[in-house]
């Protein structure tokens, strides 16, 4: 009886050195506890969004700070269209006029001030190429994501760039509804 007892707690104290090992450097697993734990970065990129009253291009500066963030949209000629920032839960959105709207949902602020159906919340985490707890997701060959369903989204990730031994997307397209977006991501700033 104590060899039973000796060799079954050999077995469970082996289960648990297992479970607590971490994921070999460089696979999904680790790559996924690092980006979110990453609360601090920007990126530049060009943003397309087409739907049906539009189509556009334009230039995206994005500044994440944990929670809080600021959103730069110009158009081709360098002209602000708008910049959304949240610091402490409110968001502002300043239009091209220079007028200040305040709400706590980013989404529904800027659908109401610019008819664009645009995931800010989650966005700031499938840029990084991160899924969602609930999200439905596909892989690559390499074990990225490769599509990811949520929220009435679909995403596909067209391009990964290595930056600081992280793979980031560099392209990727969102659609829902009968709107599409476009983003080409042209360079990426980890902190």
């Amino acid at each position: 009886m104590r060899i039973l007892l000796f060799i079954f707690a050999l077995l469970w104290l082996s289960g648990c050195a297992y479970q607590a090992q971490q994921a070999p450097v460089g696979s999904w697993q680790a790559q996924k506890t690092t980006l979110a734990q990453l609360q601090q970065w920007q990126l530049s990129a060009r943003l397309g969004i087409i739907t049906p009253d539009e189509r556009g291009s334009l230039s995206l500066f994005w500044r994440q700070n944990s929670d809080d963030y600021r959103m730069n949209l110009t158009n081709v000629v360098g002209k602000r269209v708008f910049d959304l920032s949240r610091r402490q839960g409110l968001v502002v959105l300043t239009d091209s006029e220079g007028r200040q709207h305040q709400a706590t949902d980013a989404r529904e602020l800027v659908f109401r001030l610019t008819g664009w159906d645009l995931p800010v919340e989650q966005l700031s985490y499938w840029i990084k190429g991160l899924p969602g707890e609930a999200d439905q997701v596909e892989y690559d060959a390499d074990g990225r994501p490769e599509t990811i369903v949520a929220h009435g989204w679909r995403l596909r990730y067209l391009g990964y760039t290595r930056i600081d031994g992280l793979w980031l997307p560099s392209r990727l397209d969102l659609s829902h509804d009968t709107t599409t977006l476009r983003l080409a991501i042209n360079q990426w700033e980890l902190k």
